[in-house]
Formats: C-alpha cells, structure tokens, sequence
C-alpha cells in the first residue's frame, strides 16, 4: 500500500508555484522556498515539486531571500548559477554552505543576495550529478517589472 501510494505521488499535479514566493514591493524584497526532494518527481530531484520547469522572474536592484529545506533522502544544495557548466554562485552568498556535500535530509539553510545584473540564471543544486538530473529552476533577472512565479509547461 505505501509503495502505491508513493508511487501516485509521483504523478500527481504539482502544487501552484505561488505557494513559494512572497513578494514585498515596497522593500523590494522576494522571499524563495526551495524544497529539494518535495516530492516523487523526477525520482526526488526537484525543486517545489518540478524539474527545470519552474521560472522565477525578480526585477534588477531586488533582495532574493532564499530558504532551502531538503526533504529528501538524499543530500542536496541550493545555489544561484549562471548555467549548467556553473560550478560557484553567480552572486555573492547565493548558495548553502557546501554546495558540493549539499544539506541532509530534514535540514534548512537560508541565503540573502540582492540581484545586481539582468540575465537568465538557475537555482539549482550543485551535489555531483544533480544538476544534470533537472534538478534546477530557472531564475530570470529582468530590467523592470514585477516579481513573478510560472510553471513553463503551461506555456505549451
């Protein structure tokens, strides 16, 4: 029966991304919740229940405050990069301590960086072979505009 019930996890819908992010226009703040592992998705290696299918977009000069909470069973790292060949954060402090070793199951790291350059970046998790996994998220940093949260496959 738990492996049944497991295994529909798996496939069920993901939850709405808006439940991650909180945004405070007046100090210009976005609070990110990143939980590795959320789920059967992607055999566990997912951020908030998705695999490279969740975009982040955040205005230029805008504070990220990021919670990484692992509720997987295997150890995982959050960390802000520029590409998939990134091996350190693209920002100073964007990233939970060891990135590589990555956080075990059940802890929390938290980071605050402030989003200083316009461009496309991931959050994702530098514990080896993670990343090529899909266990990232796109994080878009734009010139103007509002801070928003979109599952790309409904795009399609």
């Amino acid at each position: 029966l738990l492996a049944a019930l497991r295994a529909s996890a798996a496939f069920a819908a993901p939850p709405d991304p808006r439940r991650f992010m909180k945004a405070d226009a007046r100090h210009k703040i976005v609070d990110v919740t990143l939980i590795a592992g959320y789920d059967g998705t992607n055999n566990g290696f997912n951020f908030d229940g998705y695999s490279g299918y969740l975009m982040w977009t955040v205005p230029r000069g805008w504070r990220i405050r990021v919670t990484c909470k692992n509720e997987g069973g295997l150890r995982h790292s959050c960390v802000v990069v520029k590409n998939a060949a990134s091996t350190k954060a693209a920002f100073r402090g964007a990233e939970t301590p060891n990135p590589i070793q990555g956080l075990g199951h059940g802890k929390t790291a938290r980071f605050v960086f402030k989003a200083t350059k316009a461009g496309v970046y991931r959050f994702a998790c530098l514990v080896p072979g993670h990343e090529a996994a899909r266990m990232y998220d796109v994080l878009k940093i734009v010139a103007k505009g509002k801070p928003a949260i979109e599952d790309l496959r409904a795009r399609s």
